[in-house]
C-alpha cells in the first residue's frame, strides 16, 4: 500500500485550515532516521488505506523522490465530530523495533450465562517490527465464570515482541449481579438517612 504525500509549504493554524478545506490531512513524519517532516495527505486516500491495513498497519508514504516506510503512531479527532484532524505518523526502516500500541478486543461474550463481563484495558504496549506487528489481539472470554479474570500475561504475543504493559494487569473480569445491586442498595440507604435538622434559637429562649 502507497500513499502520495506533499511537504507542506507553510504551516500553522490558518495554513492548516485551508488545507483541511481542500481536503487534505496534515501529518507530521518523524522517525530515528527522518528530521520531523511536515506533510499533507489526501484525507480520503489515507482513509481508504487505513481501512486496508487496520489503525496501526504498515503502508509506504512518498514524499518527493523519498519513500518512507511509516505507520500512524497517533490520530488526532475534532473534539465535536468523528473526523481525523491531524496524524502523527512514525517511520522506520526494515527490522527496526519500535514502541507499538496494539488495541485488544473481547470475544466469547455472549457465551457467559451467569456475570457481568467488564475490560478493563483495551490496548497494550509492546515492541516489535512494525511490519511484524499484529493488527489488534483478541482474547477469548467465553470459559469465564464468576471471579475469574484475565490478564496481559494471558495474551499470546508474537515471539519477537517485548511487553511493555505490566504482565498482571487485568484485561477482562467476571463479576456477580448481585455485587453491582448491593452498591446500589447500599447507595440508596445511605440517601434515605438524613440528619435530624439542628434546631437554632431554643437555648436562648430558655434563657
Amino acid at each position: 500500500m502507497k500513499i502520495v504525500a506533499e511537504k507542506r509549504a507553510k504551516t500553522g493554524t490558518s495554513a492548516s485550515k485551508q488545507a483541511r478545506a481542500a481536503g487534505k490531512l496534515p501529518a507530521v513524519i518523524y522517525g530515528k532516521a527522518v528530521d520531523s517532516l511536515p506533510v499533507l495527505i489526501d484525507l480520503k486516500e489515507f482513509e481508504d488505506a487505513i481501512r486496508q491495513v487496520g489503525s496501526n498497519g504498515v503502508f509506504s508514504l512518498e514524499v518527493d523522490d523519498e519513500t518512507y516506510q511509516v505507520f500512524v503512531k497517533e490520530y488526532s479527532y475534532y473534539a465535536t465530530k468523528p473526523t481525523l484532524y491531524h496524524v502523527d505518523l512514525q517511520a522506520f526502516t526494515a527490522g527496526e523495533k519500535v514502541d507499538m500500541t496494539i488495541p485488544v478486543y473481547v470475544e466469547g461474550e455472549e457465551e457467559i450465562l451467569e456475570g457481568i463481563l467488564s475490560q478493563s484495558i483495551s490496548e497494550i504496549d509492546i515492541v516489535i517490527a512494525p511490519e511484524d506487528a499484529p493488527t489488534d489481539f483478541t482474547i477469548d472470554a467465553s470459559k469465564l465464570q464468576i471471579g475469574d479474570s484475565l490478564t496481559v500475561a494471558d495474551i499470546e504475543l508474537p515471539e519477537s515482541a517485548e511487553l511493555l504493559t505490566e504482565p498482571d494487569e487485568t484485561v477482562v473480569s467476571v463479576s456477580a449481579p448481585e455485587d453491582i445491586s448491593d452498591d446500589l442498595e447500599t447507595e440508596d440507604t445511605a440517601t434515605d438517612v438524613m440528619p435530624e435538622p439542628e434546631v437554632i434559637g431554643e437555648d436562648d429562649e430558655d434563657e
